[in-house]
C-alpha cells in the first residue's frame, strides 16, 4: 500500500516537473521511506496515548531514533513487520519494569554492544563516508552512556532491543 502511494505521488511530481525532478524510482523510494517512518510514528503515538504513556514513549522513541541513526543496525525485509515490531517494542518499553540496581549493568552491556558492533549495516543505506564511522560509534556510546545519568528503564529496554539489531547476521542464513 505504501509502495503504491509512493509511486503515485512520484509519478504526479514527475509530470509536474519532468526536467527538474529525479527519476520516478528514486522519488518513490524516498517517499516510501518518509511515509513508512511517518505511519510507524503515528501508530506509536496512537498506542502511547491509548496506554496513557505518551511522554515516556515519545522520549523513548526519540532516543531510539538517535541511537539507530548513529549506531545503525540491520533492517527487516518486510516494512509491515518492521512497523508492527517497532510499535510493539517502543510502546512496550515503558511498561517493562527493571529493578534500579540492574540498570547500570544493562547500560554496560549496551555499551559493549556499541563498542563491538556499531556502526552496523550503514553501507548501502546512508551516504556517510567510512572515515566518519568512528565518530558515529562515539556518538552512539555517548547516547547510551547518557543513561547513567537518568537511569531510565525505558531507555535501557529500547537500547537492548536496538542491540539485537547490531548483532551480525550469520552468513548463509536467509
Amino acid at each position: 500500500m505504501i509502495g503504491k502511494i509512493s509511486n503515485e505521488i512520484a509519478g504526479y511530481l514527475k509530470k509536474q516537473e519532468p526536467e527538474n525532478t529525479p527519476s520516478i524510482a528514486v522519488m518513490a523510494y524516498s517517499l516510501y521511506i518518509i511515509l513508512h517512518a511517518t505511519i510507524t510514528t503515528f501508530f506509536i503515538i496512537f498506542v502511547a496515548l491509548f496506554l496513557d504513556s505518551f511522554t515516556v514513549t515519545a522520549y523513548t522513541l526519540l532516543y531510539f531514533i538517535i541511537l539507530r541513526f548513529f549506531a545503525g543496525g540491520y533492517h527487516l525485509h518486510s516494512s509491515l513487520l518492521c512497523t508492527v515490531l517497532s510499535v510493539l517494542l517502543i510502546c512496550a518499553a515503558p511498561l517493562i519494569h527493571i529493578p534500579l540496581e540492574w540498570l547500570p549493568y544493562l547500560i554496560g552491556v549496551n555499551l559493549l554492544f556499541i563498542i563491538i558492533y556499531a556502526p552496523r549495516n550503514i553501507k548501502g543505506y546512508a551516504r556517510i563516508p567510512e572515515k566518519y564511522y568512528i565518530y558515529m560509534k562515539l556518538v552512539s556510546l555517548a547516547v547510551v552512556a547518557s543513561n547513567f545519568y537518568w537511569l531510565d528503564a525505558s531507555l535501557v529496554t529500547v537500547s537492548l532491543f536496538h542491540a539485537i539489531l547490531l548483532i551480525p547476521k550469520q552468513e548463509g542464513r536467509k
